[in-house]
């Protein structure tokens, strides 16, 4: 079998084994097979990643995890697999010859997920296949040769279509630009080629019987590999990590990266790489508590991946010790979002908690939960507007009309919650505005009674029978209203209020004697005279009963601030 071939490999592996590595952009490369290699595969690894952002339409594509591609002598020590491993996605190529398509599928995959927006899956798989066939020699780039027929199908040749059929070329990045705005699917097909996705399929199934597939040539980057690529020191036994990296990047060589991990920890006691790929592993086999103990070792170790702190801090039963493992997480990987989705989970403050989620939510936009997490946390906080626009982002991010569509139920649901709190909060408004007039008339009615009561205790002639004065007993305020307070005139001890109501009249209103009014509302009751910086909301009952001298149409009663 190949892992015990490359088992054989590692374990001969000796000083005269000369390992170099390089490193741009989201690539490192390692490698045995010399620095010129070294460059070359890197050199395709970025001409690949130029004619990814020129067919979608992107710049500076940068991946959440390094890709690191080990380069080796020999074809049959390469493995055709790109997966996560402890701190990177981990795959091999040989130092020559075509890219395996399984890695230059996955690397296209990898980076269409860097994107703002989910694809529709159907379209996502399309193109990752288109982009598995990428043909790269030197500075000549060239897109579309078909897949082996017994791997065709539908989703591929649609996209094989849209992307080198003429006619349609450069018009795909509208239809990704418009997919990652959160368009829906039809109406960003329609915009992006003038045709109805119902089209576009009938047109892809033909094309596919037909089975004569062009290829397009793409612009190059220009690259000097010897100068643009500069050597990066390599820590000792780096290769023995890597090599180790490699096998837990696949999950069917799980036996493999057992052997790779404890040869190193066995040569190298306390190796906190060795200690986070076997705790990995472990956690991969469902040993949670064998997982915990090395991750844990790891950690103590001072280790260096986000992946490994991420994983003992959902193992670690201690909180205080699981923030202080995500924190550190988050730090080792700040492009990452779920350590600090994990932060914000555990997060007891509401307002830091919904910070969090938002940081969360910007950094990976493509991943509805997030989204849904933070909506439901606004949502709980109040924040009701706030919510329905992040209901909203949610929905754009969904991949599936399914997804979108059940989103969009929650989001109306969310929308109808918040209609129904607003009215809450305005009768609860209403109310307390009411049982404040009442407080005020109640005042008025004590100090009526207590007037009356002294006068019966200095004029014991009086009748005891004499019925007490209520509010209603007294002249009501005849009219109302409703405006900005613009200016106060001071006019000895009397005032004019000068109001302009919301028809935009000016009403001037007449206060004979402060100490006779009723003033109620929250806040600050008193006023000064002049123009009113800022002009106050009001609400104002009076007297009709004009004075042409002052130009008042009325004598002010109850003055309330809203």
């Amino acid at each position: 079998m190949r892992w015990l071939a490359l088992l054989l490999f590692l374990s001969n592996l000796t000083a005269a084994d000369r390992w170099v590595g390089f490193r741009s952009g989201p690539f490192e490369v390692l490698t045995d097979a010399g620095e010129r290699a070294g460059r070359e595969r890197l050199a395709d690894l970025e001409q690949f990643r130029n004619a990814v952002e020129q067919v979608l339409g992107r710049t500076d594509i940068r991946a959440v995890w390094p890709i690191r591609i080990l380069v080796f002598r020999s074809a049959k020590q390469a493995l055709p697999v790109l997966g996560l491993a402890r701190d990177a996605y981990v795959g091999s190529v040989p130092s020559d010859g075509p890219m395996p398509r399984a890695v230059l599928r996955e690397c296209a995959r990898i980076l269409m997920e860097a994107g703002p927006r989910g694809f529709p899956p159907a379209m996502e798989s399309g193109m990752e296949d288109v982009f598995s066939t990428l043909e790269i020699d030197g500075g000549r780039v060239v897109i579309g040769a078909p897949l082996p027929p017994a791997d065709r199908n539908l989703n591929w040749a649609r996209m094989h279509m849209l992307t080198v059929a003429p006619g349609y070329y450069g018009k795909l990045r509208v239809l990704v630009h418009n997919v990652e705005q959160g368009v829906e699917e039809g109406p960003a097909v329609r915009n992006a080629f003038g045709k109805d996705p119902a089209v576009i399929d009938k047109e892809a199934e033909a094309y596919l019987r037909d089975g004569r597939f062009g290829t397009l040539p793409l612009t190059s980057r220009v690259l000097r590999p010897e100068k643009d690529f500069t050597a990066i020191t390599l820590a000792d036994g780096a290769e023995r990590i890597a090599l180790a990296d490699l096998y837990l990047a696949d999950p069917a060589r799980g036996a493999a990266a057992q052997q790779a991990y404890q040869a190193v920890l066995t040569s190298t006691p306390g190796s906190p790489e060795a200690l986070e790929g076997l705790g990995l592993l472990a956690l991969r086999d469902k040993q949670a508590g064998e997982a915990r103990t090395l991750l844990g070792q790891a950690s103590e170790a001072t280790t260096t991946s986000a992946r490994a702190c991420l994983e003992y801090a959902r193992l670690e039963t201690d909180p205080d010790n699981a923030a202080v493992a995500l924190d550190k997480a988050a730090r080792l990987n700040p492009r990452w979002a779920l350590p600090q989705f994990e932060l914000a989970r555990r997060e007891k403050d509401a307002g830091r908690r919904i910070h969090l989620l938002g940081a969360v939510a910007k950094l990976e936009p493509r991943n509805v939960a997030y989204w849904r997490a933070l909506a439901e946390a606004q949502e709980a906080s109040g924040q009701f507007i706030e919510a329905a626009k992040t209901w909203a982002s949610a929905e754009h991010a969904a991949a599936t009309p399914d997804e979108r569509a059940g989103l969009r139920q929650i989001r109306d649901q969310a929308d109808a919650r918040r209609r129904q709190q607003e009215e809450e909060a305005a009768k609860r408004e209403a109310d307390e505005k009411a049982r404040d007039l009442e407080r005020v008339k109640e005042q008025a009615r004590a100090s009526i009674r207590a007037a009356l009561e002294k006068a019966q205790r200095e004029h014991p002639a009086l009748p005891s029978s004499t019925p007490l004065a209520t509010w209603q007993d007294f002249p009501q305020p005849d009219a109302k209203v409703q405006g900005l307070l613009r200016q106060v005139d001071c006019i000895g001890k009397q005032s004019r209020l000068v109001i302009e109501a919301k028809d935009g009249k000016l009403v001037r209103l007449l206060v004979r004697d402060p100490n006779q009014i009723a003033v109620i509302g929250p806040g600050e009751k008193t006023f000064g005279c002049g123009v009113q910086k800022p002009a106050r909301n009001v609400a104002v009952e009076y007297f009709t009963k004009s004075d042409a001298k002052l130009g008042t149409a009325g004598e002010v009663s109850v003055l309330e601030f809203p």
